[in-house]
């Protein structure tokens, strides 16, 4: 969990501090004064990525020639550990005061995840933001899935690059990354069904206290190592050669359009309510609690594996929409967590005691409690 956090130049900061408590901490405010900004910056330098954007410059104060975010970590029985990330015409990195070079140094040295209005797209979205949730939510709990995922992007990016340039290279020479494409994909395919598995036990927990009425919400991971998004109920080892084999199929097809078509880059998962895929039938707020169940699952996971003392959760305006009883019960889950940091206009009448309350105003802040 974080003590401290400091931004200089980060969106409508100029400078600012701000020191967390263990337990739940709010930020309160006008809309428009800079709480999502804050919450913008614990995920980035959890994640090295926004939640908001992929434009780095989006993030910089306006006039600025760059940002620089710094905050202190600690986990219970281990050292605390100092991150720092600046951007200006290049990316820093620092860790204990020491450069990094490589993204998977530094990040999840705490452990961090997010409720936001985006989580919408969970549902409703395009596939690459599945695919994405699914591969920071396994990171955060597996070091192996990150060395995999790495391992296939790079061997995935070298033979992009070829077969946009093909009159360079011979088939063979392009084809020399598909071993190294078909072992990783088997591991990273494998670790999402499973992961998604486990999700589905805990999205059956929740149902009937999110949705109700005895309904079922479940998630189908769908595979893209062949021509269809299918599930794929086989081996670590079956998967490798079904790849490898498609992968030589489409061989000319991925030629003549200049991009590898199949591996994990391209699968995806429906989001099920009794068994109708939501993103074409469910109501808006049908998809709206299944998207804050959806990701209650994945944190009830995560802190099972990693302890519930070890993860710091953002929340941002997601419970507007829920009645008086799913509003209590989404804030007696998420108190279970190490440390919540929760953006609002006005403490929610749930929350009975905060353990800190900062006011932010025009990005400035003052402590409250």
């Amino acid at each position: 969990m974080l003590s401290a956090i400091h931004l200089v130049h980060f969106r409508n900061y100029d400078e600012c501090r701000l020191e967390l408590c263990p337990g739940f901490n709010c930020i309160v405010g006008s809309n428009g004064q800079g709480k999502t900004n804050l919450l913008e910056a614990i995920y980035y330098l959890s994640l090295l990525r926004s939640f908001r954007t992929n434009n780095v410059n989006e993030m910089k104060q306006f006039k600025s020639q760059g940002f620089a975010l710094h905050c202190e970590a600690e986990q219970p029985g281990m050292p605390s550990v100092k991150l720092s990330v600046s951007y200006g015409t290049e990316r820093h990195l620092l860790v204990n005061g020491v450069p990094v070079y490589r993204a998977s140094d530094f990040i999840n040295r705490f452990i961090c995840m997010a409720f936001i209005p985006q989580d919408l797209s969970l549902i409703q979205g395009a596939p690459l933001l599945r695919r994405r949730f699914l591969d920071i939510s396994i990171s955060q709990v597996s070091a192996d899935y990150m060395r995999h995922l790495q391992k296939f992007q790079e061997a995935l990016h070298s033979r992009n690059v070829m077969l946009k340039e093909k009159a360079k290279y011979t088939r063979d020479t392009i084809t020399a990354y598909d071993k190294v494409l078909a072992r990783e994909a088997s591991e990273i395919e494998v670790m999402r069904r499973d992961f998604s598995e486990m999700l589905n036990a805990y999205l059956e927990q929740l149902s009937d206290e999110l949705v109700g009425d005895s309904r079922k919400l479940e998630i189908r991971y769908l595979s893209k190592i062949g021509p269809l998004l299918q599930e794929q109920h086989i081996s670590k080892e079956q998967i490798e050669a079904i790849y490898l084999e498609n992968l030589e199929k489409a061989f000319a097809r991925d030629l003549e359009v200049g991009t590898t078509e199949l591996g994990p880059h391209r699968s995806d998962f429906s989001c099920l309510l009794d068994g109708i895929l939501m993103q074409r039938f469910a109501s808006q707020g049908e998809c709206r609690i299944g998207s804050l169940a959806l990701k209650l699952a994945c944190f009830n996971l995560v802190r099972e594996k990693v302890g519930a003392e070890n993860v710091t959760l953002l929340v941002d305006d997601v419970v507007g929409e829920l009645d008086m009883d799913r509003r209590v019960r989404f804030f007696k889950s998420v108190c279970n967590s190490g440390q919540t940091v929760f953006a609002c206009t006005g403490i929610p009448s749930e929350i009975a005691s905060p353990d800190c309350v900062y006011r932010v105003r025009g990005g400035t802040l003052c402590r409250e409690k």
